[in-house]
């Protein structure tokens, strides 16, 4: 028996229904412990209620997990705070930074996009893609009768720069809270993204190091679009380059908007672009396979 708790994790998360729980618990009979668990995971605290200081002298282990762009707290003090969330001191992390450290793995947000153990959804994300339909699905095989959309809350300025500059050429539409017309669930997203060519999924931010990778990318391919991306170049360790547009590519936005009019002019080359797999030959990278993040607890948590 394995007894695990989480704490200061985001709104609707489910301590018995998430990834690390249906991870654990294909190797070990995992238990929800409140009071006395071998292990505590944590996130940034996102509504402030510091759950995670009434372990700080417990003899669990603590595990910290962010998909936001922020650090691990690894060796600084108890509590901190990276670019406004609060990162409290853990003994391991996963996060989805490049750093050489041997308490942390890397493990991006959209590794956790996908329905690793047949479990639909975990209320949030309430719907999670089945592995066998990364490359093939319904969203993708709907026809494309809108040229672009966007999806995003956080309006930050390199997002509605795009959409204004994009906009000139055609319209775009736009779904969020900026937008007035919010929406819970990411089946409504992949319902939305399956009728538009091309959507703008560009990240808020780019990590120190890279690596900072969310569910925008993935859910804007596997959702049947041509994802207008914006992030580091390291995003080719993670994906297959050929199958979207990335800011980061070209000298200016502008010469990114003159491309994306041209493949959207030129059915060759989009169909090109579209076919090809968000994963250097359609295989899913190495790390994100639940074995080999079970491999790290194993060799570094639980030994």
């Amino acid at each position: 028996m394995l007894k695990i708790n989480f704490v200061d994790f985001w709104p609707d998360f489910v301590k018995d229904n998430n990834y690390f729980f249906h991870l654990l618990n294909t190797k070990y009979n995992c238990v929800i412990d409140e009071e006395d668990p071998d292990l505590l995971f944590f996130s940034v605290d996102y509504q402030r209620t510091n759950e995670r200081a009434r372990y700080k002298n417990h003899r669990c282990k603590k595990i910290f997990f962010t998909g936001e762009n922020c650090r691990p707290n690894l060796s600084g003090t108890s509590e901190a705070t990276d670019r406004g969330y609060h990162t409290g001191r853990c003994d391991f992390a996963f996060t989805f930074d490049f750093i050489d450290e041997p308490r942390h793995y890397r493990l991006p947000l959209w590794v956790l996009q996908i329905d690793w153990f047949n479990k639909i959804g975990y209320k949030n994300p309430q719907f999670v893609l089945p592995q066998d339909q990364i490359n093939n699905n319904k969203y993708i095989s709907t026809p494309k009768t809108k040229f672009c959309t966007t999806v995003f809350n956080n309006p930050v300025s390199m997002r509605g720069e795009m959409y204004n500059k994009l906009s000139m050429y055609k319209s775009i539409d736009g779904y969020g809270r900026p937008f007035g017309n919010w929406f819970y669930g990411e089946d409504k997203k992949y319902e939305i993204l399956a009728n538009y060519k091309f959507s703008i999924c560009f990240e808020n931010s780019v990590a120190p190091n890279g690596g900072y990778y969310t569910e925008k990318l993935f859910h804007a391919k596997t959702g049947g679009t041509i994802p207008i991306y914006w992030t580091d170049e390291k995003c080719s360790l993670d994906f297959n380059t050929k199958s979207f547009l990335n800011l980061n590519d070209y000298n200016t936005m502008d010469s990114l908007v003159a491309d994306i009019i041209s493949i959207d002019n030129d059915q060759d080359r989009y169909e090109e672009m579209f076919n090809e797999p968000l994963f250097v030959d359609g295989k899913i990278p190495d790390f994100a396979l639940p074995e080999s993040v079970l491999g790290f607890f194993e060799e570094k948590i639980l030994c």
